[in-house]
């Protein structure tokens, strides 16, 4: 087998998958579904957001939101508004269910945060932000 050099993307692949796997398992250990993971914690920053905005953000298809909403809806996380100034849009908030959950997570994940911060230093993170911060540029910018 040829041996294949990890590349800073592949790293960054790997890293990430690793977080989405570790987020996946806290929201399963507070009772949080997978599929209703992102939606919450969207919601829980931004209530009142509509199902395009929750759509954008999790690079889904409104019709895969819509059908997570109505589960959600009848699971009790969920609450409807249809907006006054337009009626044709509902939006979306977290019930005190959603909004319960949500702030388990947000403490497990916080904890996590600070294990990881605790293991590599509040300097080197800093510096790893920072390049995180710039390689998006760069990619945005020149790619």
């Amino acid at each position: 087998m040829e041996y294949q050099k990890k590349t800073l993307m592949m790293a960054l692949s790997r890293t990430h998958k690793e977080w989405s796997a570790h987020m996946r398992k806290c929201a399963l250990e507070v009772g949080i579904p997978d599929s209703y993971r992102a939606i919450i914690m969207y919601l829980s920053r931004h209530p009142g957001a509509n199902q395009k905005a929750l759509a954008e953000f999790t690079n889904t298809t409104t019709a895969s939101i819509n059908q997570n909403v109505r589960k959600m809806l009848d699971n009790g996380y969920l609450r409807k508004e249809t907006d006054e100034s337009d009626q044709r849009f509902t939006k979306l908030f977290l019930t005190e269910k959603g909004l319960e959950k949500s702030r388990m997570l947000r403490k497990r994940l916080s904890e996590s945060d600070r294990i990881i911060t605790e293991k590599i230093g509040a300097e080197k993170e800093e510096e790893i932000i920072s390049l995180l911060g710039y390689l998006c540029e760069v990619i945005g910018e020149e790619l």
